[in-house]
C-alpha cells in the first residue's frame, strides 16, 4: 500500500524480493552492498560467469515481481 505521498510501500519491495530464488536473492543483496562479481564468486565458491547469470536472471525476476506487486518500474 502506498502512504499519502505517494511512495512505494516497503512492504512491497519486500514481497516482491520474497518472490526471488534463495540464490538470486543473496547475490542481488550481496552486489547492493557493494560486493564486486569476484568477491561475489569467491564468497559462494561459485564461477564469475555464474555469479553474472544470477545477477542478470535475478534482477530480471524482481522487476517482475515488482511489477507484479504494483509497483511501476521504469
Amino acid at each position: 500500500m502506498d502512504d499519502d505521498h505517494g511512495r512505494i510501500s516497503t512492504r512491497r519491495i519486500a514481497d516482491a524480493f520474497a518472490e526471488l530464488l534463495p540464490e538470486h536473492r543473496e547475490v542481488i543483496m550481496r552486489a547492493y552492498r557493494g560486493a564486486s562479481v569476484t568477491e561475489l564468486a569467491g564468497a559462494l565458491s561459485v564461477s564469475e560467469d555464474i555469479v553474472k547469470s544470477r545477477l542478470h536472471h535475478g534482477l530480471r525476476a524482481f522487476r517482475s515481481a515488482l511489477q507484479k506487486n504494483g509497483v511501476t518500474v521504469q
